[in-house]
């Protein structure tokens, strides 16, 4: 009785032990060792270079926050670790390029997007930061526009909250170099401002779109009452909204451009019932229709960007889903070649250098990747480990556990914890394409995993092979169409591994690898 007594008090006593030595002091010391990948990127939401010196570029992602290169993109290092990791928009004070703007709060608003928390300033080209201008609640900034006559006149477009009514939306100006901001275009607590535009020749003369916008659990609704396009000659104290040759409300987002060379063209893409592009020859005054390809017309919301080349008001880019060109000012486009190298869909960036009009620089949903011959010819710039996970899993395998992920429209990775020499880009294998989200190794088969795309589209993927087999359930009779999520679960039993379970609006199970 008594060595049962004296082993129990000791149990008891080193069980105390344990649990008052693990505490937030525990975990305080550990870091975190980057794994990658390298072999993608991600979402790249702003680009911004140095103009009389095109070897250094910012970079806005996702969720990966403000990245810098030097060298023309053979080496990026990061500079928001710190702070908010969603970035909306980058403006450099091209008089003192030392001096540059981050708006954080992607505005691409898809179902992934997340949340801004103000307003960035740094005068030492990044190296520190100062949270200023009273922007905080805006959750969403689209656009930062600096007035090229006066670098403390900043505009600042901002949609504003995705999920709710606001009135922390709208075109913000300051006059202080960003310390205080003045709402000077506001529609409603429904419409924000998705674009912002200077005449360069007179900065008097301000366009910008504003855009209803709503998104909830179950759907996404771009347009309504509150989206227009509105022209400003006295800086921003009064507006005119222009409706002469633009479609009928209700209206979506208005992407738009004006050309550097010749400010009084314009050009837009309007998100309307009938999405179209429109061309202005006065100043936004009157717009004219044009007929355009699917790709230019494609999905404004996400795809925001139409830009002149900035010596040529002829030369009209679109990046969308593909890359496309004008060469007679947005009245016939047509798409960059595929022999000039792969270029990842899904654009929503575009930095042209207006010193040599022929380099530039796009980000897409996989990266950034730079050209040097107006678009014809594409090089992926590899350094910016910015992928967005949807979802995570690890298996037992020996000598080292692997881990898996789906990306934001980068598909469905994994690769070892640990390897000689650490885990490099070669260590990273493909599983699965489009969009991924969920991948769960086997814990039963350690060739088998599950990995999916977008609306459910799972497959069982021998590791050896890769050979997929789909296994995304099917409808029985009498139970109507299946409403898939965007993000499916794929969830293996907690308590016997050999259970596989997902959902739709009905939950299933198999017991036989799907």
């Amino acid at each position: 009785m008594r060595k049962l007594l004296m082993t129990a008090t000791m149990v008891v006593a080193a069980y105390s032990l344990q649990a008052q030595l693990i505490n937030s002091n525990t975990f305080g010391m550990m870091e975190a060792r980057q794994l990658g990948p390298g072999t993608m990127s991600g979402r790249i939401s702003a680009i911004e270079g140095v103009n009389n010196d095109p070897r250094i570029v910012y970079v806005g992602t996702a969720g990966g926050g403000v990245w810098k290169t030097t060298n023309a993109g053979a080496t990026f290092r990061p500079l928001f670790d710190k702070y908010c990791q969603s970035i909306g928009a980058l403006a450099i004070d091209q008089k003192n390029p030392r001096t540059i703007y981050v708006g954080a709060g992607e505005s691409n608003m898809r179902n992934s997007v997340s949340i801004g928390d103000g307003f960035y300033k740094s005068t030492d080209a990044g190296d520190n930061w100062t949270k200023i201008g009273g922007l905080d609640s805006t959750e969403h900034i689209a656009r930062i526009v600096i007035d090229p006559a006066n670098s403390n006149t900043i505009y600042v477009a901002a949609p504003g909250p995705l999920w709710s009514d606001s009135k922390h939306r709208g075109l913000y100006k300051s006059t202080d170099g960003g310390k205080t901001f003045q709402k000077i275009l506001y529609i409603n607590e429904k419409a924000g401002c998705a674009e912002v535009a200077i005449d360069p020749t007179n900065s008097n003369i301000i366009y910008a779109s504003t855009w209803e916008f709503r998104r909830t659990p179950y759907s996404f609704n771009s347009g309504g009452p509150g989206s227009g396009f509105f022209k400003s000659t006295d800086g921003g104290k009064t507006w005119k909204e222009i409706t002469t040759g633009l479609p009928e409300k209700p209206l979506g987002r208005i992407a738009f451009a004006v050309s550097p060379s010749e400010p009084n063209k314009l050009i837009a893409i309007v998100e309307s019932k009938k999405t179209g592009l429109y061309i202005s020859n006065n100043g936004g005054e009157e717009w004219t229709k044009q007929s355009a390809t699917l790709n230019i017309e494609a999905r404004p919301f996400y795809f925001s960007v139409i830009q002149f080349d900035p010596k040529n008001a002829k030369r009209v880019y679109r990046p969308a889903y593909t890359f496309s060109y004008s060469d007679d000012g947005g009245y016939a486009f047509a798409d960059a070649p595929s022999e000039g190298g792969f270029l990842h869909s899904d654009m929503h960036a575009l930095w042209i250098n207006p010193n040599n009009t022929s380099q530039m620089y796009v980000g897409t949903d996989g990266g950034v990747y730079i050209s040097n011959d107006k678009g014809a010819n594409w090089l992926f710039l590899a350094g910016l480990p910015v992928g967005q996970f949807h979802h995570v899993a690890v298996d037992n395998h020996q000598p080292y556990y692997r881990v898996y992920g789906g990306l934001q429209d980068n598909g469905s990775w994994y690769a070892p914890s640990s390897h000689p020499g650490g885990v490099s880009v070669s260590e990273w294998k493909g599983l699965y394409w489009g969009d991924g989200f969920w991948t769960q190794p086997d814990p039963t088969d350690p060739d088998i995993a599950y990995a999916e795309y977008q609306g459910g589209n799972m497959a069982r993927i021998n590791m050896q092979t890769l050979k997929s087999n789909p296994i995304q359930p099917k409808e029985a009779p009498g139970d109507g169409k299946l409403r898939w999520n965007w993000n499916t679960p794929i969830v293996l039993g907690s308590k016997n591994p050999k259970n596989l379970y997902t959902a739709a609006q009905y939950l299933y199970k198999s017991t036989d690898q799907g």
